[in-house]
């Protein structure tokens, strides 16, 4: 049956037609077998395109570099003949990092991907290495073919799981315990995640006031202490907890409990200010107690001299690129308003020095009195810059070209400079004005241990929709789940919130 034909079915139907082993089979912490052939049958998809594009890049180096031996198709169809086997480990790879049977985010599992390529690539040079055939078959196709998949496989398994989860066969069943704000946040969370395939289907609480009722479009359907009721007739699969109130005894019965009647069981604690993407668990066996410890990678010397050795390469790679781009800007800006170019303004550095930031003018060269009698003039806007620091709408302050500067970013392509003298970094956090500094409720502290950014946290989660508050507690959480991979995350999402102009006025 065609998956365009699937996907126009019922949801009666396509369980009838997904219900094919007994549920006891798959519902002991175990996906649906459907499941697993899907996302094998995509990575190995992914990896034979790979293969095929290395092959075809390798083809045309050789044509038209004479220092590349040329590889026809004739070889290269032999060497596949041969040595296709050696790309089944793999898969293997990714099963032993466990890509198959755990639902991580898109970013999270990209990484765990990464890492299972590397080792599947080490792990056949090795075996062509002992077998004496490197010769046999190009590095430089298998360098090739690595590249290629570190993008492709991502991709095909993006596309694959949004295949899967658009069937309510494959979305996990998840109940809620708790229907506070922290009820509420992961409701958002899950709903945003696509990816992970989580199906919230209610809350309990033991409040009775809150029976009933909806929390984010959800229903609080009892109290906690009817869960197994309510697990076996809603049939769920995945169970969050979400009360902070709970004590450890509390959680420690609910947990005895719940867990043999579901898939998982997920807490949810509130350590949003806590650097928990670096932490590291461990265990006192005699006494059976577990150790989060945190750590602040961003203090580490080794970690910044990675940073500011990442910011210069990629920096001076662009460069070449910017350059031609930045001279068009210019002039457009000089032919729209008088004045310069260039836009100096002084800003808070590492370790709270001052630094002048370099910026595209976007603005008339009399804003301040500008903003000083439209804020007069209008009492409600007063409140919203108070807020946002930012002016919705329409800015007097701002020129035609700056609109458009603005709008997509452009504007800051001159902090380059700051990035190459070691003022700035390309991710970190925001850059503050001096006179902000006094509404920063003491947080400077933290957020001014590394250079700011031209992009950061606050630029990928709503941009000039954010409030001031929120810009520094995003910059806190990103100084303290700093990791070179989550700076790699941040520069990607900045491009497509850039093209999709999100946040931005």
């Amino acid at each position: 049956m065609p998956l365009k034909t699937l996907t126009n079915l019922p949801n009666g139907s396509l369980n009838k037609i997904f219900r094919v082993y007994p549920q006891a089979i798959w519902q002991t912490g175990k996906e649906r077998p459907e499941y697993y052939l899907g996302l094998l049958a995509g990575d190995l998809l992914a990896l034979v395109l790979s293969v095929l594009l290395a092959f075809g890049a390798r083809y045309f180096l050789g044509k038209f570099l004479p220092e590349i031996p040329y590889l026809s198709p004739r070889q290269a169809l032999l060497i596949l003949k041969k040595f296709w086997w050696l790309f089944l480990i793999v898969p293997f790879c990714l099963g032993y990092l466990r890509t198959y049977d755990r639902r991580l985010p898109f970013w999270e599992e990209t990484r765990e991907v990464i890492k299972a390529l590397i080792l599947s690539f080490i792990i056949i040079y090795a075996l062509l290495a002992m077998k004496k055939s490197v010769n046999e078959i190009s590095r430089l196709l298998l360098g090739l073919s690595f590249c290629f998949s570190c993008i492709i496989v991502p991709c095909f398994r993006y596309f694959t799981k949004k295949t899967l989860f658009s069937f309510r066969a494959f979305r996990r069943k998840a109940l809620i315990l708790g229907a506070g704000e922290g009820a509420a946040e992961l409701i958002r969370a899950l709903s945003a995640e696509k990816y992970l395939g989580y199906e919230v289907i209610g809350l309990l609480d033991d409040d009775p006031v809150k029976h009933g009722r909806f929390v984010e479009g959800k229903k609080v359907y009892g109290k906690i202490k009817q869960i197994g009721k309510f697990i076996r007739f809603l049939n769920v699969e995945s169970v969050f907890i979400a009360v902070p109130s709970f004590t450890s005894k509390q959680l420690s019965e609910l947990f005895a409990s719940v867990q043999g009647m579901v898939k998982e069981v997920c807490i949810v604690p509130e350590f949003k200010n806590f650097g928990m993407l670096n932490a590291e668990t461990h265990t006192l066996f005699h006494e059976k107690l577990f150790l989060i410890k945190v750590r602040n990678n961003l203090k580490s010397p080794l970690n910044q001299f990675i940073k500011r050795s990442f910011d210069l390469g990629l920096s001076f790679i662009l460069l070449p690129f910017l350059l031609p781009v930045m001279g068009v800007i210019a002039l457009l800006i000089i032919l729209d308003s008088p004045g310069s170019p260039i836009f100096v303004q002084e800003r808070l550095g590492k370790q709270g020095r001052r630094f002048k930031v370099y910026k595209f003018r976007t603005m008339f060269t009399n804003a301040d009195t500008l903003l000083k009698d439209f804020l007069k003039k209008n009492p409600k806007v007063r409140r919203e810059w108070e807020e946002y620091k930012k002016i919705k709408g329409k800015d007097p302050r701002i020129t035609r070209v700056g609109r458009f500067l603005r709008s997509t970013s452009l504007d800051e392509l001159p902090q380059i400079f700051n990035v190459i003298k070691g003022e700035m970094s390309l991710v970190g956090p925001r850059p503050y004005l001096p006179l902000e500094e006094a509404d920063m409720n003491g947080m400077q502290g933290i957020i001014l241990q590394t250079r700011p950014g031209i992009t950061g946290l606050w630029q990928t989660s709503g941009r000039n929709n954010v409030t001031f508050r929120d810009r520094l507690r995003m910059d806190v959480w990103y100084v303290l789940n700093w990791s070179l991979w989550l700076d790699l995350t941040l520069l990607i999402k900045t491009i497509s919130v850039v093209l999709k102009r999100e946040g931005s006025y």
